[in-house]
């Protein structure tokens, strides 16, 4: 490992003292390929950091310190990697000056397509922002904390480098109708900026990882049911045919008719390499099926399953292999349906959760439940994503390993649950469980944010063009789904 000391923007440590930072992170990754380089601005916290990331520490990670940077980004990006939590571990692509961690094979393939720059801290999130999309697992880590912000003219300047245009103009209402500035120079300047764009070869670096877990999968499957006998049975029949088998099938079986018993006799009738546990109820609703399942369970995984799914021999196989190189606690696999294809390739952070198509370690699962506030709703696999980074883990999406999703046209939900504020004059918009979901995980700017783009997007939705009477119906829709959802 280089140790690199710097004040800021240049080195102050080794041969390059007195250097550019960035230029000499790009020369020093040639001079040494096959070596980390941790970067910092003081010592003292240097083993502090070095034992925090010993989890996490790979070719195909990035590193820093703890830094919120500007809140001002939660009015453009709607994702889970904004609302940062500084006392777990947390994957997100903002980073911190204080402590840098990067393995020098990644930065060469970097150094060719993102000019050095004497902005170090618009450098260091630049480049997790670019790369966390192509697969580089990017994480803060919660020490030395402290917040570091743009510039209002460099604010304007990386959303028009790494977003689309018209989210320059987004942040400008924002400014403009939240908190009444109106930063028309910097929003001017940003237009003659070219948008930054990487291509990395993660496929390669990932290949390359060595095993670090060697222990054997130990799993337990959950699978809620309704109305799908002989689609559930092609699952059990695909799980029994698995070289590496599970220990139990967890069976929610639900059906609302109280007068109803189950369907399922095969369950017994069949000889099943793992035990069955088979619970009915005429309670209906995913996020109730899941938890009582999960209460089930007694193995150290847990891999979460919809009825309709079909999986070949060797899916289990894969999983394995990718948890022991991985050292991932929450994978979410691949859940294509006919005709359809996944060209990605290479793993990468995911900004969902799969609760019908992911495998959870049970030091996540014991402490994570589905929302019931969202049952029979939207939001709850978005809900559990959070709840598994909050508690200083990730969710990694593995496309290469993949499993059909048929899409049962019998079975299932079929009939809309009907909500409380259905027999509402005003209907609320957005739907209450996602406000709920918003208010929950998300920050004061993400949601002021998207209320700007819902009204811009429910245009004409309130039987209006007129933009006054658009701005009184949007208005009194919103206030009904912030009512329903406090409820909630």
């Amino acid at each position: 490992m280089i140790f690199i000391e710097h004040d800021g923007n240049k080195v102050t440590s080794s041969a390059y003292q007195g250097q550019p930072l960035v230029s000499s992170l790009y020369v020093l990754s040639i001079e040494n390929p096959d070596e980390f380089l941790l970067v910092y601005k003081d010592h003292k916290d240097r083993d502090r950091f070095l034992s925090q990331a010993q989890g996490i520490i790979s070719k195909t990670s990035i590193i820093s310190s703890y830094n919120p940077l500007n809140t001002d980004f939660g009015y453009v990006e709607d994702k889970p990697f904004i609302p940062t939590n500084d006392e777990v571990i947390f994957p997100t692509w903002k980073k911190g000056t204080a402590m840098f961690l990067v393995h020098a094979s990644l930065l060469n393939q970097v150094s060719c397509q993102l000019s050095s720059s004497n902005d170090y801290l618009y450098w260091l999130n630049s480049l997790g922002k670019l790369t966390r999309p192509l697969g580089v697992l990017n994480y803060q880590l919660p020490i030395t904390v402290k917040t570091e912000t743009f510039g209002v003219s460099q604010l304007y300047k990386f959303v028009k480098q790494h977003y689309k245009r018209r989210w320059t103009i987004h942040l400008l209402l924002c400014h403009l109708y939240y908190e009444k500035k109106f930063p028309l120079y910097a929003f001017a300047k940003a237009q003659f900026y070219k948008k930054r764009s990487l291509s990395l070869d993660m496929l390669s670096l990932q290949q390359s990882l060595e095993i670090i877990d060697g222990i054997p999968l130990n799993y337990d499957v959950i699978i809620p049911t309704i109305g799908r006998k002989e689609y559930l049975k092609k699952v059990l029949e695909d799980l029994n045919n698995q070289k590496i088998t599970p220990s139990q099938v967890i069976i929610i079986e639900q059906n609302p008719d109280p007068n109803q018993i189950s369907e399922l006799a095969y369950l017994n009738n069949e000889n099943w390499n793992f035990k069955i546990i088979h619970k009915f109820t005429h309670i209906t609703g995913a996020c109730g099926a899941r938890n009582a399942g999960i209460a089930l369970s007694n193995s150290p995984w847990l891999l979460f399953f919809d009825d309709d799914v079909r999986i070949k021999t060797d899916f289990m196989n894969k999983v394995e292999n990718f948890i022991q190189k991985t050292n991932a606690r929450c994978v979410t696999f691949a859940c294509i349906q006919k005709d359809e294809k996944e060209t990605m390739q290479a793993y990468k952070q995911w900004e969902s959760f799969g609760s019908g198509c992911s495998i959870v370690h049970r030091e996540i699962f014991s402490k994570c439940s589905f929302d019931m506030a969202l049952e029979h709703g939207y939001g709850e696999d978005l809900d559990y994503g959070m709840q598994v980074r909050n508690l200083g883990n990730d969710v990694i999406y593995a496309p290469q390993i993949q499993m059909l999703h048929l899409k049962a046209p019998v079975g299932g939900f079929r009939n809309p649950h009907v909500f409380p504020w259905k027999e509402e004059t005003v209907q609320p918009k957005p739907s209450p469980q996602i406000m709920y979901f918003r208010k929950k995980n998300l920050t004061l700017e993400q949601l002021q944010g998207y209320k700007i783009m819902q009204f811009f997007k429910s245009f004409g939705f309130f039987n209006t063009k007129n933009p006054y009477k658009h701005f009184k119906r949007f208005k009194k829709a919103w206030n009904q789904s912030e009512k329903w959802a406090a409820r909630l």
